[in-house]
């Protein structure tokens, strides 16, 4: 395998990622990462973050995937499920699937052994499943979501909001609030209710290519959440599908496109997983 760098790009409709990958010696390792808000311009933070993780230096072959992944300048486009089951992989090879949550969607895949998509399913369209819903929680209950981290996590026995959109949730987080409850338990109620609307994606997603209890990565921007995340670990456990979170859950996809990279580069490579 010749050595070399790489660029990902995932350009997500909430923030955007970038993962800089240099090939030594067959050995994959992170020369650089950033992120920054998507904002209005996404072609204009993918170039921004580019400049600033490749510090020019010029990569052989850059991939973009996400929301904005064809409005950006890149050598390839791919989908977020191609990069995600392969960043997935990549940073535990014991997992049979992963899931990813973010601003505006959430996204299942089981990941077959060489890291491919082995089926997939996305949530519906509404923001109840999404980190969307979190920061809408987060600002009708008054509790910023810099905060929540120091909260305690919601009780097995909290039940979630009943409502199963978006719209009707949030006017039940408003009538439970002037009723008088208590928003640290609002909070656990609207992560149990993301929680419990995601549960419904592995089935949908298919068979599983290996033993699920082998475990899913927990990936996007709501796995940096501790109720989230421990919302969502005590859901899909109940499934039998224990979650594992990487330290950079954000990069995941962005890692698997800067590693899919290196594959459309290089089609005979199979470069070994490094930090």
């Amino acid at each position: 395998m010749k050595d070399g760098h790489y660029l990902g790009l995932d350009i997500g409709s909430t923030s955007t990622q970038a993962v800089f990958i240099t090939v030594s010696a067959g050995t994959v390792r992170v020369r650089a990462r950033a992120w920054r808000p998507t904002g209005a311009d996404g072609a204009g933070t993918a170039e921004r973050l580019r400049r600033e993780v490749c510090d020019g230096v010029e990569p052989a072959l850059t991939v973009a995937t996400g929301y904005g992944r064809r409005a950006v300048r890149a050598d390839r486009a791919l989908t977020e499920i191609t990069c995600l089951a392969l960043g997935a992989r990549d940073l535990d090879a014991d997992v049979v699937g992963a899931l990813d949550v973010g601003g505006q969607d959430a996204k299942f895949v089981w990941i077959d052994p060489r890291g491919r998509c082995a089926g997939f399913a996305l949530n519906d369209r509404c923001a109840a499943g999404t980190g969307r819903f979190l920061e809408l929680a987060a600002r009708i209950c008054e509790l910023p979501l810099a905060e929540w981290d120091d909260l305690d996590p919601p009780p097995p026995d909290e039940p979630g909001l009943s409502a199963t959109c978006g719209v009707f949730a949030e006017s039940e987080l408003v009538g439970r609030l002037s009723r008088g409850e208590d928003p640290r338990r609002l909070v656990g109620a609207a992560v149990r209710s993301i929680a419990g609307r995601l549960t419904a994606l592995p089935a949908a997603a298919g068979r599983p290519p290996a033993d699920p209890a082998r475990g899913l990565l927990l990936a996007g921007g709501v796995a940096k959440n501790e109720p989230a995340a421990a919302a969502l670990s005590e859901a899909f456990a109940a499934l039998g599908l224990p979650l594992r979170r990487p330290e950079r859950p954000a990069f995941v996809t962005a890692r698997g496109a800067a590693l899919a990279a290196v594959r459309l580069h290089q089609p005979d490579s199979e470069p070994t997983p490094g930090r």
